[in-house]
């Protein structure tokens, strides 16, 4: 036979041959709108906080009730943890996330028209209950739409744009507020929050499948890498008691929880009063911590996963590298007081404010390891933990300072992140707390 006519009828057999689909990326477009919401949600808190002075000079309150009214926004949220996961079972990710988004614009525009001390508590509290459900529908939309083995970077979206909100949001509100005054900041958070509330609930879908940008390939991607098939039962709250690494993870984000709450209502404060940095120049001084976190956790989550595509057990790749993020704060903590140079300390902080922020995006990971199809329901729990945390810190903080001085504030906190690390190390991430569930 010619070759010319050999070549020819080969060719219809090669056309035959099945090409692999290339997966589209719609997951990592939603984690991008992720970042950018936790963006939003921390920018809205770090106004609260870089208006601290402001707030108080205008309502005439104490530090003392400052740290209430702050306190108050982490109780709604806490209280609101557990109905959140019911809230995302019953009506899915997308309205969950989109009544949540809603909830906190509103009242973030109703905190810039507060007049007194008492309507600030009552808008922070419901603020705290609407931001509610926010963390754990993320965590759910990630279980839900990436593989294990991207889990850890896709958190550490959730996270770092949670941080990059302060680390910014410090140095654009300040000019913003000596301007127009400390409501204008919360007025233009509402607008923000609004219109990300038309495009997550526009573009995003509860599940790959139910997405028409979505292809078969990236469909069979999160299907084969997933380990968390979503269950249509209610979360086994009895046996979920019963399990030592459910309150261990209740107590490391506790842990960690506390030691970045301080800088989130306090740093800008502790700068003023503290390291006496004039209120013009805070916003640098805080953006410089910020950054450091928000670098840490995308640092994190990468390394994470790394370690866990190599071979590495999930207790060593999440639970051993929280730790160690948790070590570094604590010692850089204590650091942070032996200095008499603003700078140096501020570098100390920003050290340990990245530290923790290691452990907050590995703790949400591991929520998944061991949660599976209860992932919303775990992840609930341990945030509502860590706000417990989040709800002592404002009020207890100003209140050492007052009796103790501010340098024992930060040596409780270093003292909280070693607690934080007894309960990443009584995690067991390698077994799902429901046992038949499938390991991947």
């Amino acid at each position: 036979m010619p070759l010319d006519e050999e070549s020819t009828l080969a060719a219809p057999a090669q056309a035959e041959m099945p090409v692999a689909q290339r997966s589209t990326k719609i997951r990592w477009y939603g984690g991008a709108i992720i970042f950018i919401i936790c963006f939003v949600a921390y920018l809205d808190r770090i106004v609260f906080s870089v208006s601290a002075s402001p707030i108080m000079a205008a309502l005439h309150i104490s530090p003392v009730q400052f740290g209430l009214a702050t306190t108050v926004f982490n109780i709604g949220y806490f209280v609101c943890q557990i109905p959140s996961a019911v809230l995302i079972r019953r009506v899915g990710t997308r309205r969950a996330m989109t009544i949540a988004f809603l909830a906190w614009s509103v009242c973030t525009g109703a905190t810039g028209l507060a007049n007194s001390f008492l309507l600030l508590a009552v808008v922070r509290t419901l603020f705290g209950a609407g931001e509610a459900p926010v963390f754990p529908a993320a965590n759910s939309f990630f279980a839900d739409w990436f593989p294990s083995k991207e889990r850890g970077r896709a958190n550490s979206l959730m996270n770092a744009g949670a941080f990059l909100g302060p680390a910014l949001g410090a140095v654009l509100l300040v000019p913003i507020i000596q301007a127009l005054g400390w409501r204008a900041g919360f007025f233009i958070c509402t607008i923000l929050g609004f219109i990300l509330t038309a495009v997550w609930y526009l573009f995003m879908r509860d599940r790959p499948s139910q997405h028409r940008l979505v292809n078969a390939a990236e469909i069979d991607l999160i299907a084969r890498g997933s380990d968390t098939i979503a269950s249509p039962e209610r979360a086994p709250w009895g046996l979920f008691l019963r399990k030592r690494s459910f309150w261990a993870l209740a107590l490391g984000f506790f842990g960690t929880l506390w030691t970045i709450q301080f800088f989130i209502y306090w740093l800008p404060y502790y700068l003023q009063k503290g390291l006496h940095v004039p209120f013009g120049s805070i916003g640098g001084f805080t953006s410089i911590s910020f950054i450091a976190i928000t670098i840490s956790v995308m640092v994190a989550g990468v390394v994470s996963d790394k370690l866990l595509t190599s071979g590495r057990r999930r207790y060593q790749a999440r639970n051993l590298v929280a730790v160690a993020g948790l070590a570094i704060a604590a010692v850089c903590l204590v650091m942070s007081t032996t200095s008499q140079n603003v700078l140096v300390s501020v570098i100390w902080l920003s050290a340990a404010l990245g530290g923790a922020g290691v452990a907050q995006t590995l703790a949400w990971t591991i929520a998944t390891d061991i949660g599976r199809a209860y992932t919303a329901a775990v992840g609930s729990w341990m945030n509502a933990w860590g706000f417990v945390a989040a709800a002592i810190v404002p009020t207890v903080a100003p209140i050492i300072a007052q009796q103790f001085g501010w340098t024992n504030v930060i040596v409780l906190n270093a003292a909280m992140a070693v607690a934080g690390i007894v309960g990443f190390l009584l995690t067991t991430s390698d077994r799902p707390l429901v046992a038949d569930q499938p390991t991947a």
